[in-house]
């Protein structure tokens, strides 16, 4: 990892700048302030911000869910200035890395059917299709419902 990049846990702070990259990278599916608060501060499972410099350029949303065993990629966003620096991969390997240290069975999510990038990154750390779900996003676009096993 370069050497300015850090991945920590997001804090409350940190919230205008996930609003940013949250707009510019969903737009009108994009998440409130008070949803990304709550994400941030009281859901279950973990947040992270990765920060070049103390600035927040990604981010990702994981929620746990403890009777299911289950992890969900809430959301993956790169800032487009910082794309192509491997970010989202970075931050697959910490929600693998999560799943694996709280023993969940299984990571699940949903991503646009046209979102060719995501979806490389989702297969090349072995997801899979299982359906599509039609309708998903505000613009009537269909989304992917993923998911990949976890070994112990």
């Amino acid at each position: 990892m370069e050497k300015e990049l850090e991945i920590r846990q997001a804090v409350r702070s940190d919230l205008d700048s996930i609003l940013e990259i949250e707009t510019v990278c969903f737009g009108a599916d994009s998440f409130s302030r008070r949803q990304i608060l709550y994400l941030i501060t009281q859901a279950k499972g973990i947040f992270y911000v990765v920060t070049d410099k103390g600035k927040v350029i990604a981010y990702s949303s994981l929620i746990s869910n403890a009777r299911t065993h289950n992890l969900r990629i809430y959301s993956i966003a790169v800032h487009p200035d910082a794309r192509g620096r491997k970010l989202g991969q970075q931050l697959m390997e910490k929600a693998i890395g999560f799943a694996r240290s709280y023993q969940l069975k299984k990571i699940t999510l949903e991503v646009n059917v046209t979102n060719e990038a995501a979806i490389g990154l989702y297969l090349k750390n072995g997801f899979e299709h299982i359906r599509i779900i039609n309708n998903y996003y505000a613009d009537g676009s269909n989304a992917y419902y993923m998911y990949k096993l976890i070994n112990s």
